[in-house]
């Protein structure tokens, strides 16, 4: 909320410098995010009369001229300027003086002839003809005011003010305004606050014959007042308006629309003029939109409506966004003779839902969406008609349409001044917490102790006893708080379980060579097309953003898959020729849809690997590693994920419990993400291994007596996995057994076709002595008998 200071002198006495006011108000707070001296880049420039004006010597166009500046003795300017005359008040840059532009002005000789300055024109001062009539001359600026001599022009030019930036936040709409923040300013500095109050006279006849109001949706509007203005005189608004306006961040334009916007940003209450003669069939109707209904706003573009906006119409035609802008067709124009005024109050979050969907944001309706006053919208409509009044602005109808369902009233508060010294912990004298109260507009009384506070609409922030301490506590002081020690134990703070076995997990993984990403758990809603999943897949049940920052981010992801492609795919486009990644993060697992109650937020592993030297077993590797760190017995068994590659992926069984998926990245897939070589990854549900129970590492001597290693080499069906024939090796080698290692698996010639041959290194040990051959060969076929069970066979 910017404001000038001198605005803000018209409300409140200020008897303090600038810099102790912004204190006094953060300090109370109110947060200053800005304070500028609007002149603080003119220096040593004032207005000075040409006395005596004679040619230069040595120049045909050159002039001397003896300026007086206020000062005892004359000081002599040089200049080249045709425009001026003896007796002309202009501006004059001394010795050591500063323009707007950044030039320096420093005494020196012209010609010969010393010159202790330079006379300004316009564009040297950085003005506009909307700043200074003349200042687009070309030549010396002419002042148009009598000043006296030596003035400083900044207080010429009316740049001797402060422009004050206040942050008002969310909890206090009635502080949007010049009257709010002087009310404040005044209770902060103890001065007297002199607010407006409103008269003025009227011209008679009946507004009634003039105009009708019809509300048809009092949820949305509950308070609609409107009066009429005949015999309009539009001119342009007096100099103390327009500066107000503009200091503010708003243009002038002519003194019925300056009077509008004046009052909002005095009161905080939007009002809006319409042209009378533009409204058809003489009646205002507050109604919702009609279907396809469209209207040309002031900006001159067209908005499509719905059946969920309010606007406010005539009798044919929607003449206004309600809050929000005004229609073209009913626009205040130079040559409008009559207008019919509106002041009223609209819900906060209709005019933010139409205000978003039409793209439209405005003064207005930033204040309607922030909450206004409904007793303050009678206010400010007799404040604008005070106005025009006072400038003669044109002639105001006797009556007013004041359409409502009941005004609200009063709430009234009764808490004990005890209770708010036990909450604030600092001793403030009763008598002082009424004043305090009052000074605010808390009409407040004290009885035995109880205070009884009369809280007004426009302050509905307050509701019970701790808004009341907040409030006498603020404006007491908060340096009246005694710092005390802090008292209590000191507990150390410790990571939970999950966070642990995290952290172990990325240190893992970081150890063989992988990056740790993070991405946004929201994707767009076609990622999870791009993985070729079925249409009845539980994955695609994801959950939907009601109000999102674009389809790119509007689906809460229910795997991780597609957003590790994403950033492979980028690295990749980047030319990094090879690539370790993992993201641990969680994904969103609906119960039911529609939403009704919270997802499932289930913690999730993904890595993805590529590279010439990376491939499947690259990635298994990792996995096993991952698996090994908790504890867990891992099975390997074929998967059927479509966005894998068919013959080159698996799903893993932690402890019998399906647990991750790996494997190559279908070709169709990886090109979707315009990645053309291959890729793997790796999905792990990380609550599965959270939840086992590893086993205590326990410590055993080395081995005092030798090994043995036996080979088994087998034939077997083309489709029995290894890991089967593994797990049978291990039944049947039973406590004897110590290692048991892959090191061939081959298809071809000499090898029946459907047929594959296995062979195994197997090493068996005994801590309690050597083995015998009767040992070793009692295991051995124990172990064949099992792997013929599966159907194998030992090659001879």
């Amino acid at each position: 909320m910017k404001i000038s200071l001198n605005a803000l002198k018209y409300y409140v006495d200020i008897n303090v410098p600038v810099e102790e006011l912004c204190d006094r108000m953060v300090m109370a707070g109110f947060e200053v995010e800005s304070c500028e001296c609007e002149g603080e880049n003119i220096k040593n420039v004032v207005a000075a009369r040409i006395v005596k004006l004679e040619p230069h010597q040595d120049s045909d166009h050159l002039q001397i001229c003896q300026m007086d500046v206020g000062k005892e003795n004359l000081v002599q300017i040089v200049t080249g300027a045709q425009n001026i005359k003896e007796g002309d008040l202009v501006p004059a840059a001394l010795d050591d003086s500063y323009l707007p532009n950044g030039m320096h002005i420093k005494a020196g000789k012209l010609r010969g002839v010393e010159s202790n300055g330079m006379l300004c024109s316009g564009e040297e001062l950085c003005l506009t003809e909307e700043d200074y009539e003349g200042a687009s001359v070309h030549g010396i600026l002419i002042l148009r005011d009598e000043h006296p001599a030596g003035t400083d022009m900044r207080e010429v030019l009316g740049l001797d003010d402060y422009i004050i930036d206040f942050k008002i936040t969310a909890n206090r709409p009635d502080c949007n305004c010049f009257i709010g923040v002087a009310k404040e300013a005044s209770v902060v500095l103890g001065s007297t606050f002199h607010p407006p109050v409103p008269n003025y006279t009227t011209v008679g006849e009946n507004i009634a014959d003039y105009i009708d109001v019809e509300v048809k949706n009092y949820d949305l509007c509950p308070r609609y007042i409107g009066r009429v203005v005949k015999n309009l005189r539009i001119k342009p608004s007096p100099a103390w308006m327009q500066k107000a306006i503009t200091a503010s961040g708003m243009r002038p334009i002519n003194n019925i629309v300056d009077i509008t916007n004046f009052v909002m940003l005095e009161t905080g209450q939007p009002m809006h003029a319409f042209n009378y003669n533009d409204i058809a069939d003489k009646k205002i109707i507050v109604r919702n939109a009609l279907e396809s209904e469209c209207i040309t706003t002031l900006d001159g573009k067209e908005h499509n409506l719905t059946t969920d906006m309010l606007v406010i119409a005539d009798g044919k035609k929607p003449s206004c966004l309600a809050g929000i802008m005004g229609g073209k067709e009913s626009e205040i124009e130079d040559d409008t003779k009559d207008l019919f005024l509106e002041s009223a109050k609209f819900r906060r979050d209709s005019v933010r839902k139409t205000g978003r969907a039409l793209g439209v944001r405005t003064e207005s309706s930033g204040r309607f969406e922030k909450g206004i006053d409904i007793i303050n919208v009678e206010f400010a409509m007799n404040r604008a008609l005070q106005l025009i009044n006072d400038l003669d602005a044109g002639d105001i109808i006797e009556g007013v349409i004041d359409r409502n369902e009941g005004l609200p009233e009063d709430k009234i508060l009764n808490v004990t001044t005890q209770s708010i010294l036990e909450l604030l912990g600092v001793d403030i004298p009763e008598d002082r917490m009424v004043e305090i109260l009052n000074q605010l507009g808390l009409e407040t009384t004290l009885s035995d102790g109880m205070l009884t506070t009369r809280v007004p609409s426009i302050r509905d922030d307050i509701e019970g006893r701790a808004d009341l301490a907040e409030e006498i506590m603020r404006i007491y002081g908060y340096d009246h708080i005694v710092g005390t020690p802090m008292r209590g134990d000191v507990v150390r703070g410790t990571k939970l379980p999950a966070r642990i076995k995290s952290d172990k997990c990325k240190a893992l993984l970081c150890g063989m060579g992988a990056y740790e990403i993070a991405t946004y758990s929201f994707i767009s809603s076609n990622a999870i097309d791009t993985l070729l999943l079925d249409v009845d897949d539980a994955r695609r049940n994801a959950i939907k953003i009601i109000n999102p920052l674009g389809d790119e981010y509007s689906t809460m992801r229910t795997q991780l898959v597609t957003s590790m492609l994403t950033v492979m795919a980028t690295n990749i486009n980047r030319k990094i020729e090879a690539g370790r990644f993992f993201e641990e993060s969680k994904r969103f697992v609906a119960k039911s849809l529609p939403l009704c109650e919270q997802p499932d937020e289930l913690p999730t592993l993904c890595i993805g690997v590529y590279g010439k030297d990376e491939d499947f077993f690259t990635l298994k590797g990792m996995v096993e590693e991952v698996m090994a760190l908790f504890g867990a017995h891992t099975q390997y068994k074929r998967s059927g994920e479509p966005y894998l590659h068919p013959g080159r992926q698996a799903v893993v069984l932690a402890n019998n419990v399906p647990c991750a998926v790996l494997g190559e990245v279908h070709p169709s897939v990886a090109e979707s993400y315009g990645i053309d070589t291959r890729v793997y990854v790796a999905e792990i549900k990380m609550d599965v291994l959270y939840a086992i129970n590893k086993r205590k590492t326990t410590y055993k001597p080395l081995p005092k007596f030798p090994a043995v290693e036996r080979d088994f080499a087998m034939l077997c069906d083309a489709d029995i996995p290894v890991g089967d024939l593994e797990r049978a090796i291990v039944s049947g080698g039973g406590r004897l057994l110590e290692r048991v290692e892959l090191f061939d698996v081959y298809q071809g010639s000499q090898i029946p076709e459907g047929k594959k041959s296995v062979a195994y290194s197997v090493w068996l040990r005994s801590a309690d002595g050597t083995l015998t051959d009767a040992q070793i060969d009692e295991i051995s076929t124990k172990i064949i008998a099992k792997l013929e069970k599966l159907g194998a066979e030992l090659r001879k």
